[in-house]
């Protein structure tokens, strides 16, 4: 340990005597920004993009939340939240249907909400909640779109 905070300690002020440290940092740094921005932006796109190929597909029926049930579960040394919601909802050929779904956020709903949701008319089970998942990609998108600009600003300030 005390090793290591020496060789840390001589290599910093190295650097810092010849600024490499900050001129290297910079261009990691910028490159870093671009390849998480870029990535979050496809990430974003992408959904929203297969978001609307359902959109025109299934059908759009409108559900009411009975349950939502939030526990904490721990996976591979990390802990997570699972959201399951029980949704309710009417459908033209087999009446009044009832499922489930693990969603990302659980914002917006409550239990006895009504929300509207994409069923598949193949399989009436399998549903999409449109306006959840919309706001779950444009938030992608816009902080892919952060990233980017911020990976610019540091791009531009290397130049300088």
């Amino acid at each position: 340990m005390f090793v290591r905070c020496l060789l840390l300690f001589i290599f910093a002020s190295e650097n810092l005597k010849n600024r490499k440290l900050m001129k290297s940092f910079r261009d990691r740094a910028y490159i870093a920004f671009f390849l998480i921005g870029f990535v979050m932006l496809i990430l974003g796109a992408g959904g929203l993009v297969s978001l609307g190929i359902v959109l025109k597909d299934w059908i759009p029926a409108r559900g009411v939340v009975e349950r939502i049930e939030s526990e904490r579960v721990y996976k591979y040394r990390k802990m997570r939240w699972k959201h399951r919601v029980d949704v309710r909802y009417e459908t033209a050929e087999f009446g009044e249907m009832d499922t489930w779904k693990e969603v990302y956020v659980t914002i917006g709903m409550k239990e006895g909400d009504e929300i509207g949701l994409l069923y598949n008319p193949d399989y009436v089970r399998e549903v999409r909640f449109p306006v959840h998942e919309g706001w779950l990609y444009g938030c992608f998108c816009a902080g892919g779109l952060g990233f980017l600009w911020i990976g610019n600003v540091l791009r531009k300030g290397k130049n300088k």
